[in-house]
């Protein structure tokens, strides 16, 4: 029975986004204050955590349009149907370029690395940064209490500005030693990058697929160490191609770091794929914030993907409590935050205690 416009819709969904980015600044900076409580939500269980990036096209302030030349035929005379005779010409214009909001994935497993049935996802997002992503991810690990879990699993593809921040994440929550941490690269994109060395050698379909199903089962069967070595003597033979050189040192480099031993993580009962966050990706990005004449400005569009975040992943009863929680005790004027640096590099900056795990 109640009555609303388009835009007083509008205007309710942005207001009420800006002040869950609220909520998260202030826990944000009880946890840096080390005055946030952990609500135990993790503790004795394995916990798989699982980011990734998208893509969402950010607009620019608007400006004068320029002015567009009158179109002439051939024959030196206009076209009827030129800008600023029969079509309209917009006065104003802006520029528009593609950013990748980060997101991330936090939600308990079985032995089978599958989710927990009638368990929820924690989803939480934002455009402001790897480093912002990065704390967002280690606060969310202490409020739910992943210092009590039994193991933690970062699963990822090979994103190099996500695995640059395992260990300061793993650290800035507090998860002590005593917790297993498991690093483990997705395994189909891992098998991707096999395919792409292949093809980059120009063989035919007909000879490489049976060669890629060979390598593909290999490195499943954890035997990155010969998969390697297959796609090295082809590129001894073709020294001039450097993109095999390129998915020779991808897989070489999360082989040595222990991410393709995938025996170990099935034996363990770990996902070996990223396929959450790839549905994360699709249901709140994707299908809201990405498409064809879609624009957002860079504010409003936080502020949905906080919104998309919390209604795909169930929780939006409860944050909303506790943002009515918020809102009766203090209010923030604003909602951004400045991220500290959270790649390695910066660990010795930051006096972050190394995790022994």
């Amino acid at each position: 029975g109640v009555v609303l416009s388009v835009k007083a819709i509008r205007r309710v969904a942005q207001q009420c986004g800006d002040d869950l980015l609220k909520l998260r600044t202030v826990q944000l900076n009880q946890w840096r204050a080390g005055t946030l409580e952990s609500t135990g939500e993790l503790s004795g269980k394995r916990v798989c955590v699982q980011i990734d990036g998208g893509r969402t096209k950010i607009r620019g302030k608007l400006r004068e349009a320029p002015p567009q030349p009158e179109e002439r035929g051939e024959m030196g005379l206009l076209i009827s149907d030129a800008p600023g005779r029969s079509k309209p010409v917009a006065k104003q214009s802006f520029d528009a370029e593609w950013r990748e909001p980060k997101l991330v994935t936090i939600f308990v497993h079985d032995d089978h690395g599958r989710m927990v049935k009638n368990s929820k996802a924690t989803i939480d997002g934002t455009f402001t940064g790897p480093d912002a992503m990065a704390e967002i991810v280690a606060m969310h690990l202490h409020r739910l209490g992943a210092a009590e879990a039994d193991s933690i699993s970062f699963v990822s593809d090979g994103a190099v500005w996500i695995w640059d921040r395992i260990e300061s994440i793993v650290a800035a929550a507090g998860i002590p030693a005593g917790v297993k941490i498991h690093q483990v690269l997705d395994n189909c994109h891992a098998a991707h990058h096999i395919s792409l060395a292949l093809k980059s050698l120009g063989i035919e379909e007909e000879y490489r697929m049976p060669l890629y199903r060979e390598l593909r089962t290999r490195l499943r069967n954890g035997e990155w160490r010969y998969v390697v070595q297959e796609i090295q003597k082809l590129a001894d033979a073709n020294p001039e191609n450097e993109q095999i050189q390129t998915e020779l040192n991808y897989l070489r480099k999360h082989g040595n770091k222990g991410r393709l031993a995938y025996p170990t993580f099935r034996g363990l009962g770990l996902p070996l794929g990223s396929g959450a966050i790839e549905s994360s990706i699709r249901r709140v990005i994707n299908v809201r914030l990405k498409g064809n004449g879609i624009f957002w400005r860079e504010a409003n569009a936080e502020s949905m993907l906080q919104l998309r975040s919390l209604v795909i992943s169930d929780r939006w009863d409860a944050r909303m409590s506790a943002m009515r929680t918020y809102r009766r005790t203090m209010h923030l004027k604003d909602w951004k935050w400045t991220p500290r640096p959270m790649n390695r590099e910066s660990e010795t900056q930051l006096n972050i205690p190394q995790n022994s795990a």
